[in-house]
């Protein structure tokens, strides 16, 4: 795939956007402190290693190499060897912000326990009564066939601000008001889903909350269309409550004492969806795929060979979160009024964006909204209120 053309530079970590600098130099160094909080158990090594990464972090340290027997080093190599001399703070905030939560992983000896640290707080999420209350209104959407899956993705949307990581968005709930949809492309990918073949994948974002709700999309996708789903998510812990393997397996299938117990508290309706995303896991029309890229610094159009050819043939992709729609725009800050479709028009198929703003980057609006957001609320970028659905890809009928 081809970088769409007149691409902006990527947004950096230095005074030239607040936002970025903030998360570099303040967020993500407060996220790595409570990792050694929340898991007192860690070994001292690995302690000590969490430490010495969140020192790192606040005194704007240049980047660390990886270790030399460091796996799944493939996505990190290249790209961190072009920016050896750059720091925490003075580096393009993408790559910046995921190397630190790979760092993380690598602190905490991840790849030799599966030691998930941020475990403790996803585990709270599901145990809370927000949690199990979305789940169930999400699972109870009746109706005909268009207008209930229309409001499961007008539920996956919003429960983007169900982010662990950011606090000003979980804040605001999942519901939302009409004005809080900016872009709404619900319609027409609607129309893709009942008329093209193909399977739908869906990239995970969140753990907790908006997790459930994505699983009775995908559970209502397998019932009511009886297409194939791919659920694809993180290959290593990051960003706080991103969604790996492990947390889905976990959450769908029983392995562990404490789901159980968590699904004592689940409405009928909910129970009937895990059921049929554990029927559909074993016959193998679910599926469940980590990828390494997803945790790595690349852009989408810069996905590997493998992943591209897999979305090929989807008759849909709906791509969770702001990190998600950061990388399909390639981190940058586009003009506002440029369209979703024409930037992400390298992708091989149909791409349905379902983000709320936590991030600068944003396309697709109509003339005046941005500058017309501005003046009404300065932070409406990154608060975590409004939310897009963008239709882009390769469409039916496009070149």
């Amino acid at each position: 795939m081809l970088a769409p053309l007149g691409l902006p530079p990527r947004i950096r970590t230095d005074s030239s956007n607040p936002f970025a600098q903030h998360t570099m130099a303040v967020r993500v160094p407060a996220i790595v402190e409570a990792v050694l909080t929340r898991n007192p158990d860690l070994e001292p090594r690995s302690a000590a290693r969490v430490q010495a990464l969140r020192a790192a972090l606040l005194g704007n340290q240049r980047l660390p190499p990886l270790p030399a027997d460091a796996p799944h080093d493939g996505e990190w190599r290249a790209t961190l060897a072009s920016r050896s001399s750059q720091s925490w703070g003075a580096c393009d905030w993408f790559f910046a912000e995921t190397y630190a939560y790979r760092c993380l992983a690598d602190a905490v000896d991840f790849w030799q326990h599966a030691r998930d640290p941020f475990l403790p707080i996803k585990r709270e999420e599901y145990a809370s009564a927000g949690h199990r209350d979305a789940l169930a209104a999400a699972a109870a959407i009746a109706g005909e066939r268009s207008a209930r899956l229309a409001q499961l993705l007008l539920g996956s949307l919003f429960g983007n601000r169900m982010d662990l990581s950011f606090a000003a968005s979980r804040e605001r709930g999942i519901a939302a008001e009409s004005a809080d949809l900016l872009i709404d492309d619900r319609g027409a990918a609607l129309t893709l889903l009942e008329q093209r073949p193909g399977p739908v994948h869906l990239v995970i974002d969140n753990a907790g909350t908006e997790l459930s709700v994505d699983l009775v999309l995908a559970s209502r996708l397998l019932e009511l269309l009886d297409v194939a789903v791919v659920l694809h998510v993180k290959l290593h812990p990051t960003f706080v409550s991103d969604a790996t393997a492990a947390d889905l397996h976990w959450f769908i299938g029983a392995a562990a004492p404490d789901a159980q117990s968590l699904w004592s508290g689940w409405s009928p309706e909910a129970r009937a969806c895990r059921d049929r995303l554990r029927a559909a896991l074993q016959t193998g029309q679910l599926e469940i795929s980590a990828h390494e890229f997803w945790n790595g610094p690349r852009s989408l159009w810069e996905c590997p060979s493998e992943l591209a050819a897999s979305f090929a043939g989807a008759r849909l992709v709906i791509l969770k979160g702001d990190a998600h729609y950061r990388r399909a725009l390639g981190d940058a800050l586009w003009s506002p009024e440029t369209p979703f479709a024409r930037v992400t028009g390298y992708f091989p198929a149909p791409l349905l964006a379902l983000r709320t703003l936590k991030s600068d980057p944003i396309v697709g609006l109509g003339p005046g909204l941005a500058a017309e957001l501005d003046a009404r609320d300065p932070r409406w970028r990154v608060n975590g209120q409004r939310g897009v659905a963008c239709l882009g890809g390769q469409l039916p009928g496009s070149a």
